[in-house]
């Protein structure tokens, strides 16, 4: 005669439990009764229910506790438990869930409701054999349970002051570098590890960032990139190598090792997915034959929130580039530019600094539009970004100011300096052949070029306003020039 399923019920209500007994029975279940948490977990260790409905509140151990037990044990990890909460909403509910309960319903829910819950828990299943018990050392008695629930709360408040400790890098610290670098070390403190390796993919933009010892050298760089790269095609990130930006952070130096190492192992790797796509991973890499284990630290919880924090600085990073870049050239736009050159004035004028301001745009650029059309009037317009980014120094600003005209800021250069670099930009553009139809396509330029120097009145406004009118005398005189301004206000 085949088994049937065996289902615990737990409640501190003797007509709850009979009722239900008799619901289910009624069915063909069998049913065992406990009347509080503990004496469920006496009853589930003497013998593995297929099924347990139980009480929230219970005297003792209520019914999240007894849940959060039994899902511990290797027998009771797969155990369908239905909790049965008097509030149909709020925290008791989240909790339950929280507990590993596979069901939350109303205490007072219909008999159709609770049967139909436990039909579709059990479907697909077979009874349990009558020998199946939990995994332990006999009955465990009021102590042991009671000993073994406590350790299971310490084992979550851990976990949560581990997540809390994770979620303060991403409130405290909002540069995206700095927030990689502190969770490299904050997770190096948890789990031993030589390099921390993170990438994300939007499906458009991926990125991968690697952080190692600051006394690290180029061995070990290039094992943590290839060991990265191995990762990103085990685990399926969508990426095109050509187009992944790859970006190596150091961290602090590296004390647990006698000589900083380049043969490194994964430690721990966390695919984080969104449905079937994996939108990123981190790993922790440690030295060949030095991998130290997680211990208590609990990996599959941290690991996850760690990449969460660190996925939405990468996110708000993207989407301040975006707000501050210009989407055909890559240049900063014009509205990052007056940003950023109000703040450079306020410290030229505080520290007694000069700076320079090259205004610039393409000759009989509509021209350009209408005889070989947009696309390739785009094409000109990039690659002469990608010249100003080139010819830029470090310290220098160069933006798409609106149409055909650029600007570019230059600190603490003087004037001879800037016409310098002006006309040597004008020449490299003269003689540059721009991709398009035909090979012979020339454009030139036009420069204006205004400067601020200790003691000049007026604001940065007034500085862009007189590079503009040496821009507009240079397109009068003939184009293709370069023009200093030399207005009576420059003198005053």
């Amino acid at each position: 005669m085949p088994e049937t399923f065996r289902i615990l019920l737990v409640d501190d209500s003797e007509t709850v439990a009979g009722m239900l007994s008799y619901i289910l029975e009624s069915e063909g279940y069998a049913t065992e009764i406990a009347g509080d948490g503990m004496g469920a977990l006496r009853a589930a260790a003497r013998r593995v229910p297929d099924l347990a409905v139980m009480a929230v509140r219970m005297p003792r151990l209520d019914g999240i506790q007894a849940c959060r037990f039994l899902k511990s044990g290797e027998a009771g990890r797969n155990l369908p438990v239905i909790l049965l909460t008097s509030q149909e909403a709020g925290a008791e509910r989240m909790r339950a869930m929280r507990a590993g309960a596979d069901r939350c319903l109303f205490r007072d829910a219909s008999p159709e409701t609770i049967l139909s819950a436990v039909r579709e828990l059990l479907q697909g299943k077979t009874p349990r054999p009558a020998a199946d018990r939990d995994a332990g050392s006999g009955i465990p008695d009021d102590l042991d349970i009671l000993s073994r629930v406590n350790g299971l709360l310490d084992a979550r408040l851990f976990e949560a002051d581990l997540v809390n400790e994770i979620s303060r890098v991403g409130r405290e610290l909002d540069d995206f570098e700095s927030a990689v670098r502190a969770m490299s070390q904050l997770l190096r403190d948890l789990v031993p590890h030589e390099s921390m390796g993170v990438v994300f993919s939007d499906g458009v933009h991926s990125e991968s960032v690697i952080v190692v010892p600051g006394n690290a050298g180029e061995p070990l760089r290039e094992a943590a990139r290839g060991l990265a790269e191995r990762i990103l095609q085990e685990t399926g990130v969508p990426f095109t190598p050509a187009r992944m930006k790859w970006t190596v952070l150091e961290g602090k130096p590296s004390g647990g090792f006698p000589g900083v190492p380049c043969a490194l192992v994964p430690a721990a790797v966390h695919p984080a997915r969104a449905g079937t796509m994996v939108r990123g991973v981190l790993a922790l890499f440690s030295a060949a034959g030095e991998a130290a284990p997680a211990g208590d630290v609990p990996l599959d919880a941290v690991l996850p929130h760690a990449f969460a924090i660190l996925e939405n600085a990468w996110s708000y990073r993207q989407i301040t580039s975006m707000s501050e870049t210009d989407g055909l050239t890559g240049l900063p736009n014009v509205r990052h530019f007056r940003d950023r050159i109000r703040m450079e004035h306020a410290r030229a004028r505080r520290y007694d600094e000069s700076y320079a301001i090259i205004m610039l745009d393409i000759d009989h650029f509509k021209k350009v539009n209408d005889v070989y059309g947009h696309p390739v009037g785009d094409t000109v317009l990039r690659e002469l970004a990608s010249i100003l980014k080139e010819a830029a120094r470090e310290t220098d600003l160069p933006a798409r100011y609106g149409g055909e005209e650029f600007i570019v800021f230059m600190p603490r250069t003087g004037l001879v300096d800037v016409v310098t670099a002006g006309e040597r930009l004008r020449k490299t553009v003269e003689r540059k052949a721009f991709a398009a139809p035909s090979p012979l396509l020339r454009v030139t330029i036009s420069i204006g070029i205004a400067d601020f120097r200790p003691g000049f009145g007026g604001n940065e406004q007034d500085v862009i306003r007189r590079a503009d009118q040496a821009l507009y005398e240079a397109k009068r005189g003939g184009r293709n020039r370069v023009v200093c301004d030399q207005s009576p206000e420059r003198c005053s």
